[in-house]
């Protein structure tokens, strides 16, 4: 017959099966594809790209970052779009956006408050030729599980995203511009 510590033994086993190291790891973002192929990992290293400007999403209450990788940094400097033309291949932009909250210690700012989802835009002429060079990603946190899911309602994001960057056709399909500093 077993005793009770042989029982709760057991029983820790068990548990310690049930919750296994995979199910304690963190979430690998950089492993996640969006519908189109584009992988997280493309943007590797984005936390430390320099700052294009931020942005405020009246229709969502979202408080946007918007970040450039070092080609799109060193276009954007140069004039682009406009006084160089378009922005070259390899450009990337990435938007992380975050719920608008009011400051705790300033009531008239709008601050960041919980992640939403991080976006990217690559100039890829050759993989994206049917959205004029750039492919769109979308990728939606889950602030209580801690997770992104790929998000595309079209695989391609010709209607989700590219539809809406025609807007801005003649800045090389990228909303935010490079203000003064």
């Amino acid at each position: 017959m077993k005793s009770t510590r042989q029982h709760l033994f057991h029983a820790l086993v068990a548990l310690l099966i049930l919750v296994s190291p995979a199910s304690l790891r963190a979430q690998d973002r950089f492993a996640l594809v969006a519908p189109n192929g584009i992988a997280f990992s493309e943007i590797r290293g984005y936390e430390d790209w320099s700052v294009v400007a931020p942005s405020f999403r009246t229709d969502n209450n979202e408080v946007r970052v918007i970040l450039a990788n070092k080609v799109m940094i060193d276009s954007y400097r140069q004039g682009a779009p406009g006084a160089v033309g378009s922005f070259p291949e390899g450009s990337m932009i990435v938007k992380i956006g975050y719920s608008a909250v009011k400051s705790q210690s300033f009531a008239a700012a709008l601050v960041p408050g919980v992640l939403k989802r991080v976006e990217f835009i690559i100039k890829d002429s050759t993989r994206f030729p049917a959205t004029s060079g750039w492919g769109y990603a979308r990728f939606l946190y889950d602030p209580l599980k801690g997770i992104f899911t790929p998000y595309g309602k079209d695989t391609s994001f010709s209607q989700e995203c590219y539809a809406c960057h025609t807007i801005v056709k003649d800045q090389d399909f990228i909303f935010t511009k490079y203000p003064s500093r």
